[in-house]
C-alpha cells in the first residue's frame, strides 16, 4: 500500500521509491514543408522502441490547422507564435532576441522533466507553450535559481526548489508563474553573509546542501560557499523550514572566482562530499572540485580545499552564448538514469548548437573529463539516455537518410579520479558498435585534462517524414513507472543493493 512516506521515497529499506521512473524516454518530432503537409510525433525508449499510445500519436494536418483534432491552440494565431520556423529553422543565424526559433536548441532542457517552451506525455500528446509574454515566464527569467539535484536511481526532480538571494522557494512545477507554496529565509543559518544566492547542489545521499552566494549576479568575483548537513532529506520535508530546523553541521568558506555572469554557476554535490562547481567563462567553461566536508578542519578559504585548481575545458570552441546574453541561456545541469555521472553543459555555438561540456562522476567530482560535439546548426538538446548516457544533438535531414544521434555512456562503477576514463560511444556502422573482439567501443579519455569528441550513432529512425525534414527532440515529462514497460534492465532498489 502507498504511503506518504513511501511516495516521497522515504519507505522502508529494499522498497521501490515511488518517484522512481522507467529508462528514458524521447519524443520525436518531424514536419515537411510548412507543416501543413505531414508532420508526425512519435514517443520512444532508449532502445529505439516506439512505445508511444496511438491515441496520443499527431499525423497529418488540415490546412493551416495543424493535423486537425490534435491540433495545438497555440497555433491558433495563424501560425504568428512559431510560424514554419518550429520545424526547419536551422539555429545557424538567429540572435539572443530570438527566443521563439531556439525549441531544438540545449538550451530547452535539463534535468528537470520539464522543458522551456512545450509539455509532452510518455503517450506522445504534448502542446507548445504561448509565447504571449513569453519572456516572464520561469524558465526564461529564473531558471538558473533551481537547485542541481543528484537523486537516486530512475528518479528525477519532482519539487522545485528556486533559490534567490536568501531564501528558499519552493513553486509549482513546470514553466508558469503560479503561486510559491513555500518559503524560507535561511540567513540566520549562514555563517559569512552575502547578498545575492548564484548556484545551488544538493545531494539526496548525505543530505548535503551546498550553496554559492555573492555580492550580485553579474561578474563579480567574491564567493562565499557555504556547506549545509541535516537528518531531514530537503525532497522528503513538508515544509523547507524542517530541512534547517534539523541541522547536523554548517561550515563556510570564501574565495575569488572569476565568472562572465554568476547566473552560470553550476553544482554537482558528490556522494562523498566533494563538489564540482562548472559555469561558462567566456566562450569555454571551467570546473573545480573542492572538498566539503564537514568537521575536516579544513578553514574557511579555499585554498586548503580545492583540487589541482580550476581547470578549463579542453574542447574546441567558438562564439556561444550564456547568462551573460540573456538568464534563459544559463548553464545547464543533467545526471545519467542511474545517478552515477552528472554534466554540467553550454551550446558550443551561439544559438544552443554543439556541446561544451564536463562530465563527473556523482561518486566522486574530482573525476571529470571534457566531452565535445561542435555541430553549429541543425541542433537538438541532450537528454539522459539508457542506464549510465546522454545522447542528442542531430537535427539534420533525413530525406533518404536515417536518424543519427550523438550517444555516449559510462560505467557505473568508474569514481577513481586517478585513472582515465572510459566514454563508450556509438557509430554510424552497426560493425563498429558490434565487435568482432573483446576491445570496447570506447575512448580512454585521461581524467582533468582530456577530452572526448562525440561521433554520430545511426539509428533506424526515420525523421518522421519520406521527403525534407529536420527532426526534434522532446523532453518527456514522465517515463512511466519504474519495472511498467521496463523490462531491458532490473535496477537498483530504493535501499542501493541490487534487486
Amino acid at each position: 500500500m502507498a504511503t506518504l512516506s513511501n511516495l516521497l521515497g522515504g519507505g522502508s529499506a529494499g522498497a521501490i521509491d515511488h518517484r522512481k521512473e522507467g529508462l528514458p524516454l524521447f519524443g520525436l518530432f518531424g514536419t515537411s514543408g510548412d507543416q501543413n503537409d505531414h508532420m508526425t510525433y512519435r514517443i520512444f525508449d532508449s532502445g529505439m522502441k516506439c512505445v508511444g499510445s496511438p491515441w496520443g500519436a499527431v499525423c497529418n494536418s488540415t490546412t493551416n490547422y495543424r493535423f486537425g483534432i490534435l491540433g495545438d491552440a497555440s497555433f491558433a494565431y495563424s501560425k504568428d507564435d512559431f510560424g514554419t520556423s518550429i520545424g526547419h529553422n536551422n539555429l545557424s543565424s538567429e540572435t539572443y532576441d530570438d527566443w521563439q526559433r531556439y525549441w531544438k536548441s540545449i538550451y530547452q532542457c535539463d534535468q528537470y522533466p520539464h522543458a522551456q517552451y512545450y509539455t509532452s506525455s510518455r503517450d506522445g500528446f504534448y502542446t507548445f507553450h504561448s509565447f504571449h509574454s513569453y519572456d516572464s515566464q520561469f524558465e526564461y527569467d529564473n531558471g538558473w535559481t533551481k537547485i542541481n539535484h543528484n537523486l537516486p536511481e530512475g528518479v528525477r526532480p519532482r519539487r522545485l526548489f528556486s533559490n534567490k538571494r536568501n531564501a528558499l522557494r519552493e513553486i509549482n512545477m513546470g514553466n508558469n508563474s503560479c503561486a510559491a507554496f513555500d518559503h524560507y529565509d535561511y540567513s540566520s543559518h549562514m555563517l559569512s553573509a552575502q547578498t545575492y544566492a548564484i548556484g545551488t547542489g544538493y545531494n539526496e545521499k548525505n543530505k548535503m546542501l551546498v550553496m554559492v552566494h555573492s555580492s550580485g549576479t553579474g561578474g563579480d568575483t567574491d564567493k562565499t560557499i557555504h556547506i549545509f548537513e541535516s537528518s531531514k532529506c530537503l525532497n522528503h520535508v513538508k515544509r523547507i523550514k524542517d530541512y534547517f530546523d534539523n541541522l547536523t553541521s554548517t561550515e563556510y568558506f570564501t574565495d575569488t572566482w572569476d565568472t562572465d555572469n554568476n547566473r552560470d554557476m553550476t553544482l554537482c554535490v558528490g556522494n562523498n562530499k566533494w563538489v564540482g562547481f562548472g559555469h561558462k567563462y567566456g566562450n569555454s567553461m571551467r570546473y573545480a572540485a573542492f572538498n566539503c566536508e564537514n568537521g575536516q578542519s579544513l578553514g574557511t578559504t579555499g585554498t586548503a580545499r580545492i583540487y589541482i585548481g580550476w581547470q578549463d575545458f579542453q574542447g574546441s570552441t567558438t562564439t556561444s552564448y550564456g547568462a551573460n546574453q540573456g538568464p534563459q541561456y544559463y548553464t545547464k545541469y543533467n545526471t545519467t538514469w542511474d545517478g552515477t555521472w552528472g554534466m554540467i553543459y553550454t551550446p558550443y555555438y551561439y544559438y544552443g548548437c554543439g556541446l561544451n561540456a564536463f562530465c563527473m562522476s556523482i561518486e566522486n567530482p574530482r573525476k571529470f573529463i571534457s566531452i565535445n560535439q561542435t555541430k553549429s546548426d541543425r541542433a537538438n538538446p541532450y537528454l539522459a539516455w539508457g542506464r549510465t548516457g546522454f545522447h542528442g544533438g542531430w537535427s539534420d535531414n533525413t530525406d533518404s537518410q536515417q536518424w543519427r544521434t550523438y550517444s555516449f555512456a559510462f560505467d557505473p562503477t568508474d569514481s577513481d579520479h586517478t585513472a582515465d576514463t572510459l566514454v563508450y560511444y556509438g557509430g554510424t556502422d552497426n560493425n563498429d558498435v558490434i565487435r568482432d573482439n573483446n576491445t570496447p567501443y570506447a575512448d580512454a579519455i585521461t581524467n582533468k585534462t582530456g577530452n572526448h569528441g562525440l561521433n554520430q550513432s545511426r539509428t533506424g529512425l526515420h525523421g518522421g517524414s519520406h521527403t525534407t525534414c529536420y527532426p526534434a527532440m522532446m523532453q518527456i515529462d514522465w517515463w512511466g513507472n519504474y519495472g511498467n514497460n521496463d523490462s531491458t534492465y532490473g535496477g537498483v532498489g530504493h535501499s542501493g543493493t541490487e534487486e
